[in-house]
């Protein structure tokens, strides 16, 4: 038994399944749940991989640690999105964090990640956490100046993700940030997501003075070669705090001081596309 994940009619990922361990349609998405014969558990909405439990340590290393060992003394983070709890994990690694504010559209995904992903889960009863299931684009309109920091760790911008990719929201993010804040969100494959890579850190740099795009490699998200992209209008990813970053890379996987460094060398074809030149 295979499950295979189709790229747009461009080409296809396969992962040899022992079994389906759960199917549902929420209100929001079609979910599914598998055991694999390598990756152990695997998460998917609308028939697209969200995480595995053998690789989801360079994802949720990768959009939190970049931009918080940024920030001076992160205290307040919100992510929007998240719901599997890897996010929020890898957060609460920082000794100043007072707060994480996790708000997830589909509540669904976070009940069945909290029995096939207990890794991931693990601290979202943790008491800085809270826990909100509603539209990320409505909850956010209600803070200002609030958050050190923002991460948007969505799904596809289809569906309910649409709306995370736009230039509308990053605006009520910049209003929902403190001065000096920064936001990240995941911005796709630069093999297979051109276009929406192009129109999402135009839409940032329309919002924010300095925009970062890095990359981490993802197994199993389209080509392996992923990006997230930053954006502040005064902090920079290259001013990191090296000594915290070591630190928080003694718990960690894949991140560390030298991929951080690493992870802002982009390859010629990425820049011209972020940078929309030809």
């Amino acid at each position: 038994m295979w499950f295979v994940e189709n790229y747009d009619e461009k080409a296809s990922l396969g992962l040899k399944v022992k079994k389906k361990l759960h199917e549902e349609q929420s209100k929001f998405q079609k979910i599914d749940i598998y055991e694999t014969e390598f990756f152990g558990n695997l998460l998917t909405l609308d028939g697209l991989v969200m995480l595995t439990e053998k690789d989801e340590f360079v994802y949720h290393e990768m959009i939190t640690h970049m931009p918080l060992c940024t920030i001076k003394n992160p205290e307040r983070v919100l992510v929007i999105g998240g719901g599997d709890g890897g996010a929020v994990r890898e957060i609460l690694k920082h000794d100043s964090i007072k707060e994480v504010v996790m708000c997830e559209i589909d509540q669904r995904v976070t009940d069945l990640c909290r029995i096939y992903f207990p890794t991931t889960t693990c601290k979202l009863d943790d008491p800085r956490v809270k826990l909100h299931f509603e539209d990320g684009f409505k909850f956010m309109d209600g803070y200002e100046g609030y958050f050190d920091l923002i991460i948007t760790d969505s799904s596809d911008p289809v569906g309910p993700g649409v709306a995370l990719f736009q230039e509308d929201y990053y605006r009520l993010v910049k209003k929902a940030l403190k001065p000096g804040g920064i936001m990240v969100s995941q911005s796709e494959s630069p093999w297979y997501f051109e276009d929406t890579m192009t129109s999402m850190t135009g839409a940032m740099a329309n919002v924010f003075k300095n925009v970062q795009t890095y990359i981490a490699l993802v197994t199993l998200y389209p080509s392996g070669l992923w990006t997230m992209t930053a954006a502040s209008d005064s902090l920079s990813l290259y001013d990191f705090d090296e000594k915290r970053s070591a630190k928080i890379a003694e718990t960690c996987k894949y991140y560390n001081p030298e991929i951080h460094k690493g992870a802002l060398a982009l390859p010629n074809f990425v820049k011209k596309i972020v940078h929309n030149t030809k």
